[in-house]
């Protein structure tokens, strides 16, 4: 039997954490998506978005930036799973309420082998596509 790998990863957030927002939609699911082929090649079964939102708006996106066939994305609606992990931040002071961390993991068989969590919601340092396949 072999070894199931799962890449998941979270699209929180910049300035306008979530769906639609600059640094997610610009640099973050593009990464992934650019090297989709690179993740396969590697034996990764899914690349997972999650992201605070509710299903409708992160489907909505996942089909405006054509994605929707390379990533799997689902709306963590209430920010539950996030808050779960430690990985939700308020920015309620931005008028953005709840959301989460700028992060990415690799997970196989159902251990965190590798988390990346940026030191601010707008930066794309550690959380990108490239730094994760390095870490596989």
């Amino acid at each position: 039997m072999s070894k199931r790998k799962k890449l998941m990863k979270s699209l929180p957030r910049s300035k306008l954490p979530g769906a639609y927002t600059g640094v997610c939609s610009q640099q973050h699911v593009p990464s992934y998506k650019s090297h989709i082929d690179k993740f396969k090649a590697k034996g990764i079964d899914s690349v997972v978005c999650v992201s605070v939102n509710d299903p409708y708006a992160i489907n909505g996106w996942a089909e405006k930036l054509g994605a929707k066939d390379a990533i799997e994305f689902y709306g963590d609606f209430d920010g539950k799973f996030h808050k779960s992990l430690g990985l939700d931040k308020d920015l309620s002071a931005a008028l953005l309420g709840p959301r989460s961390e700028r992060w990415s993991a690799y997970v196989e068989d159902g251990k965190v082998k590798a988390v990346n969590v940026e030191e601010a919601p707008s930066d794309f340092k550690v959380t990108g596509a490239e730094v994760i396949l390095g870490q596989i």
